[in-house]
């Protein structure tokens, strides 16, 4: 349980983090950490669906839930006086959940729906963060495809779901987080009265995530029919969370790519016209330089003018993230990526769902809130020569995988 009182407005935060994110799912479970996103919210056999929300939205409130890699969150914003009332709701969930196959036929149904309008009828879709990684990738966790294959879907059984949610869904595997306006003695006694009653199971062993470095860049191509111009990827395979090269690659990223002076933007959308878009950083575009607890992909993303293929666009990024890792980045860049990083973390932790977010993805994936103030302080002891230390280290080519995305006209990649 991590507690965070701020007493600027009569509101609470409530989030409960389980460790059961996209690559965690077991082989044969393909989209089962997205699909229990709807499935919390289902009802349970003590407080049914249409009650669930309403009794959230009646009392001024919000309520929502979001998967990533390595956890799934649900959350709800509410007046300071419905704490106990979310603290209610959220045990009931943990152990009661009504899981019945007219509910899971209806659910699959509606993520294959949304598999379709994200995905598979969309230009481009999930093209950086569902189909890259499984190019980059080579093992199950970190290579299948996270919003899940119609067959396993289709294939779930009520007892598959069952096993599933008493696997993943106990308390030995969720973290509460209550950031905003109460005391902590009192939160403490809410949490207790409501959240003492579940019985204990143990946390699932968490998959082995790890897997060599690649040692020579892959090249992929696939054809998008409803792509009306290419686009292309590249990542690399990145410093996991905790390692010295953690923090200045975040800087890193922004100094390529954030705002109209960082290099890319100033020299390959501006100056040299050879592209229309260029976006990136690590974990883009799902999550923040803090998501992942394991192996992950710094990417790049570009869309090459008319006339420019995806090769020329690859070989000028790789012209500029080799000047970078030459020459180093200068102070003025650094000071100003560290601004820019900093401004978006305050900006984020000055309202209740981004402060409780963060805490809990600190506490959840890196079993470690407290970084979460201290942050700040770390950033501002990374030094240029940090930047030009990961960037030589990590952003190389051997250590990266091309995705070429093509409209059909294209064929292949040129």
């Amino acid at each position: 349980m991590v507690l965070s009182p701020e007493r600027s407005s009569p509101t609470v935060g409530v989030g409960v983090f389980y460790r059961a994110g996209f690559r965690l799912e077991p082989e044969g479970r393909t989209g089962f950490a997205h699909l229990f996103e709807h499935l919390m919210f289902q009802g349970t056999t003590n407080v049914p669906k249409p009650h669930f929300g309403n009794l959230i939205n009646s009392a001024g409130g919000l309520l929502n839930g979001f998967t990533r890699h390595d956890y799934t969150a649900y959350f709800e914003v509410l007046p300071a006086s419905a704490l106990e009332m979310a603290c209610y709701l959220e045990a009931d969930r943990m152990q009661f959940l009504d899981l019945n196959e007219e509910t899971l036929r209806n659910q699959v149904d509606v993520v294959k729906e949304e598999v379709r309008v994200n995905v598979l009828n969309q230009p481009y879709g999930g093209f950086s963060w569902l189909w890259l990684s499984q190019y980059a990738f080579s093992t199950y966790p970190n290579a299948h495809n996270y919003y899940g294959e119609f067959a396993d879907l289709e294939a779930a059984t009520v007892r598959d779901a069952r096993e599933f949610y008493e696997t993943w869904y106990g308390p030995g595997n969720a973290t509460l987080v209550l950031v905003g306006d109460f005391a902590e003695d009192q939160a403490r006694k809410l949490v207790e009265r409501h959240l003492s009653s579940v019985p204990a199971r143990p946390a699932p062993p968490t998959p082995a995530l790890d897997e060599p470095l690649p040692k020579a860049r892959q090249e992929h191509t696939r054809i998008d029919p409803l792509a009306p111009t290419p686009q292309v990827a590249v990542g690399y395979r990145t410093a996991p969370f905790g390692q010295q090269d953690h923090l200045p690659l975040a800087l890193a990223a922004r100094i390529l790519q954030d705002g109209r002076s960082s290099r890319l933007q100033r020299h390959l959308v501006g100056e040299q016209q050879l592209l229309l878009h260029v976006a990136g950083g690590p974990h883009y575009p799902i999550g923040d330089s803090f998501e992942f607890g394991g192996p992950a992909l710094f990417t790049l993303e570009a869309t090459p003018r008319p006339g420019v293929t995806t090769a020329a666009a690859v070989a000028a990024l790789d012209r500029e993230v080799e000047l970078l890792a030459a020459e180093g980045p200068s102070a003025e860049e650094v000071e100003r990526a560290r601004r820019r990083e900093l401004a978006a973390y305050h900006a984020g932790n000055d309202s209740r769902l981004g402060r409780m977010t963060e805490l809990g993805v600190m506490a959840a994936v890196h079993r470690n809130p407290q970084m979460v103030d201290e942050l700040p302080q770390l950033f501002s002891e990374v030094s240029p020569a940090d930047v030009t230390r990961a960037v030589r280290e990590w952003l190389r080519p051997e250590r990266s995988t091309v995705l070429h995305w093509q409209p059909p006209a294209a064929g292949s990649r040129q």
